[in-house]
């Protein structure tokens, strides 16, 4: 049976088909400053059923990130990037990676799933290329590409 949701988003065991795309802060703003869909691009660049995948961690760096502190852009950008956290699975982060810098617990677990890193971090996406986790990014701020190989 299929079914038109906007998000490929599975849950229960089925979900353990769908390949998952781990979210950085930064490119969960990408809508609000470009107005790029990202999970339909993402879907359409990886040609396959996705999982979006947001660490605690990650939710709690939009939740700074967006708060009293932010400037009114940043406000507008975070609060549409925590609209968005809807359309991801949130995970919690296992608890070997808690002490470690978010940025290496997307890499951790982007590496333990097998899974792809959807980042527009430059360096965070040279480290993942050392690793050789697959990268999805946003080219010419219209567009995303896969950086690697995902199988």
């Amino acid at each position: 049976m299929a079914t038109n949701r906007p998000c490929s988003r599975l849950i229960g065991p089925v979900s353990k088909v769908a390949f998952q795309v781990i979210l950085d802060t930064n490119f969960l703003a990408v809508p609000a400053q470009f107005g790029v869909d990202i999970f339909s691009e993402i879907e359409r660049v990886l040609e396959r059923r996705v999982e979006f995948v947001l660490l605690e961690s990650t939710v709690k760096e939009i939740d700074l990130k967006g708060g009293l502190g932010a400037g009114k852009t940043n406000r507008h950008v975070f609060k549409i990037a925590k609209d968005l956290i809807h359309r991801c699975k949130v995970v919690k982060v296992p608890e070997s990676l808690t002490a470690m810098p978010v940025d290496d617990q997307l890499l951790e677990y982007a590496s333990l799933v097998r899974g792809a890193l959807a980042t527009n971090d430059r360096e965070l996406r040279r480290k993942a290329r050392e690793r050789r986790i697959p990268v999805l990014l946003l080219r010419g701020k219209k567009r995303v590409v896969l950086e690697g190989t995902v199988f």
